[in-house]
């Protein structure tokens, strides 16, 4: 019950002062039959033998009802007045905001002081790759300081996007945001397109104007997930 009440206070809106758990209860429309096997989407992109099996859900599987309400400003009560729906996936994607918000919080203003610059990897065809994305990040991280240029922080989610045509095929990649100490190089170093580690096609580019503007044009795409799967992650320390 704990876990639950977490995740819904992750998808509060600002302009609601409180929200109280009301109940919740099991999707009539989420199913086993409805789920998409990894092993099937990543067929439809040529991909090789996988050794654990996931699977992707379009659906929520669980629906919570909260109660909202705003404090009374003569009495300093909350009043709860009407339900609020959601979902465990409207919560999962209210955790990925508020991490995504906490890295753009803590550079933004060290960008715009010309303190650090970004980077903003894509890493494709994961069924395929030389490593999973807890080692490419260990990777990455001893590449950046051959270069002296040690990771300051960082921030990657998985994304999930629908292959056109294809009612059940997902292209999945993973987007790596970096940030280091400012540079000033008019092309990026061959080193930090990592095709060599990763070990398939990769994409590198500088983050431009505002980060947070560029992270929500990438990171909150699509609303499907894999079960069981770690789908974003932030670096411990921000510096």
């Amino acid at each position: 019950m704990t876990k639950i009440l977490q995740n819904i206070e992750s998808t509060k809106p600002t302009e609601v002062e409180s929200y109280r758990f009301k109940s919740y209860r099991k999707n009539p429309e989420w199913s086993t039959d409805k789920l998409i096997p990894l092993r099937s989407c990543l067929i439809h992109n040529n991909a090789g033998k996988i050794e654990n099996e996931s699977f992707i859900s379009e659906t929520p599987k669980w629906l919570t009802t909260l109660e909202k309400g705003n404090i009374d400003q003569e009495t300093g009560e909350i009043i709860y007045f009407e339900d609020y729906e959601t979902n465990d996936f409207k919560a999962s994607k209210g955790r990925k905001i508020k991490t995504v918000r906490k890295f753009c919080d803590f550079y933004e203003p060290l960008y715009r002081a010309r303190e650090v610059s970004l980077l903003f990897h894509t890493f494709t065809r994961i069924d395929y790759s030389k490593k999973d994305m807890r080692s490419m990040v260990d990777c990455a991280k001893v590449r950046y300081e051959s270069l002296k240029r040690p990771i300051r922080g960082y921030l990657w989610a998985l994304e999930l996007k629908k292959n056109d045509g294809m009612e059940s095929g997902y292209h999945l990649h993973y987007h790596f945001v970096v940030a280091i100490n400012r540079i000033y190089f008019k092309e990026i170093p061959e080193k930090l397109k990592f095709e060599d580690l990763w070990g398939q096609r990769t994409g590198v580019e500088f983050i431009k104007k505002s980060i947070r503007a560029y992270l929500s044009k990438y990171l909150y795409k699509s609303d499907a997930r894999i079960l069981s799967r770690r789908s974003y992650a932030i670096s411990r320390k921000l510096i």
